[in-house]
């Protein structure tokens, strides 16, 4: 097995569509440790004559009934993991493995980079294969100051959920929320693009194949995903609002030192970035806004600070070869076949 990476998917029912990447990378003869995460109602039958050419490291510990049982589920699996790097992907997607091992590629050589990605394209498979643009058009996140690239993150945010990363921050961030008892989607979501932005650059290409995203049904239906736009609106805001500005302020100053003006920074590009997406209306005194809501985080800051208090930044440096050609047509010839 590849020394270099490991693959983690989370399960949450759905069994036919685990069946399906697993039956792709069996196929691709995929040379990476496989975490299967089993989160679902009813356990995942695993049939190992299926997947011949997979190492498949799968465990269940009961059914993710909310937000914070995933993220115990997820933080459990990043315990495992004993590669420099790791990818997390849906069992419901595709990967390309060209496109990831140029990926691992890229890390080897870039220790200054937190994570990697590629293009991630919608992919239609019914009734034909249909390949739609890419999901995520912003730049890369490459400026040389944390602090800008948090600045950076917040305006021009995209998901990161698909991202090759460095597996002791993934690792450090999980325990973190795990100290938190984080139940908020959105929380989860922010917090994982800003702490990746802080402890590096993060490369994002769209220029080779590496990840479908297939449309379908969520695996959540009773509200505990909610939309960006309008997490201000949710029962999780009053807590979650100065909570992640605490845990941001404070991992950004546990990482680089004390920065009396991060705190306040960081707020007011959060709290700007909220009101636009959600289109409210600004505060008549947007400066003593941003002064209070700092102010309330302070009461989540001795937690904030018992969470961060594990994050470290280890660039493992290894070497990896690897120049493989990874364009879309050539994968979506495989699929059909």
């Amino acid at each position: 097995m590849n020394e270099y990476l490991t693959l983690i998917v989370p399960l949450f029912d759905r069994h036919e569509l685990t069946h399906r990447v697993l039956y792709s990378l069996n196929e691709q003869k995929c040379e990476f440790k496989i975490i299967v995460a089993d989160g679902s109602f009813q356990k995942w039958n695993q049939k190992e004559e299926e997947y011949k050419n997979l190492d498949i490291d799968y465990f269940y510990d009961g059914s993710d009934v909310n937000i914070q049982k995933f993220m115990e589920k997820m933080g459990r699996a990043s315990k495992r993991i004993e590669t420099p790097l790791c990818m997390i992907f849906d069992n419901d997607d595709i990967i390309d493995l060209s496109g990831i091992r140029n990926g691992i590629k890229f890390m080897s050589n870039n220790p200054e980079y937190s994570c990697y990605q590629n293009d991630v394209r919608t992919l239609d498979v019914y009734p034909e294969l249909n390949l739609r643009e890419s999901l995520y058009q912003n730049n890369s996140v490459e400026d040389e100051s944390p602090a800008e690239r948090l600045d950076d993150v917040i305006r021009n945010f995209n998901s990161f959920n698909y991202a090759i990363f460095r597996s002791s921050y993934i690792k450090s961030f999980f325990s973190m929320l795990d100290i938190l008892d984080n139940d908020d989607f959105q929380f989860f979501q922010k917090s994982w693009a800003y702490t990746s932005a802080i402890l590096g650059k993060c490369k994002r290409l769209q220029n080779e194949s590496y990840y479908y995203f297939i449309p379908g049904d969520s695996t959540i239906q009773d509200g505990k995903i909610h939309k960006f736009s309008r997490w201000a609106d949710t029962r999780y805001w009053a807590k979650s609002c100065p909570r992640i500005i605490s845990t941001i302020s404070n991992l950004y100053e546990h990482l680089y030192g004390s920065d009396e003006k991060i705190r306040e920074r960081f707020a007011r590009s959060f709290m700007d970035e909220i009101i636009k997406r959600a289109n409210y209306d600004y505060p008549e005194d947007f400066d003593n806004y941003i002064k209070a809501i700092c102010d309330l985080s302070l009461n989540y800051d001795e937690k904030a600070k018992e969470a961060v208090s594990g994050f470290f930044i280890d660039r493992d440096t290894f070497e990896y070869s690897c120049d493989e050609k990874a364009n879309h047509e050539e994968f979506l010839k495989c699929l059909s076949t």
